[in-house]
């Protein structure tokens, strides 16, 4: 008896270990353009892309392919992960919510509603982040967005200033 009792709680202080291991990252991506310069979404900003780990893996919405799981390596094939932020205080993402966006199309559109995603809008849903009015600067954004500003949402920037000062 004593020795299930030993193995019982062995195999309890084992899977809290791995839980321990089983933190949430969020990854931020530096992406260029065909001419080498750094993509920026706003002025001075680092970040064009980012996901967040989910099952040892990247969940992520990007154009053409939408909200998806991948690989580190093909995540790097988008961009270079310059930051990433570990979340100590969530284990793993909800299951549910994350079923909820798998497979969605990509929101081009930038709009803040489930029907498409964009990468920092699912970031934030999953973390219940809330968004806030957008900027879609003349200097890098072409004019159909500029009636985009204003509305509301979130940034892969913003949401690093966020989770930096938390």
């Amino acid at each position: 008896m004593k020795s299930l009792v030993a193995v019982i709680l062995f195999a309890g202080t084992f899977i809290q270990t791995l839980n321990l291991e089983a933190k949430v990252t969020v990854a931020f991506l530096q992406v260029r353009n065909y001419h080498g310069k750094i993509v920026q979404l706003e002025p001075g900003g680092q970040f064009a892309h980012m996901a967040i780990s989910y099952k040892g893996m990247w969940l992520h919405a990007r154009p053409v392919k939408g909200v998806e799981l991948v690989s580190t390596e093909k995540l790097s094939q988008i961009g270079v992960i310059q930051e990433q932020i570990e979340l100590s205080d969530i284990e793993e993402l909800d299951e549910n919510k994350v079923a909820k966006f798998m497979g969605k199309p990509f929101d081009g559109a930038y709009s803040w509603n489930d029907d498409a995603i964009y990468c920092s809008e699912l970031v934030a849903k999953l973390l219940g982040l809330r968004p806030t009015p957008m900027t879609f600067d003349s200097a890098l954004w072409p004019p159909e967005y500029q009636a985009l500003s204003g509305k509301l949402g979130l940034s892969p920037d913003d949401i690093y200033k966020i989770l930096s000062h938390r």
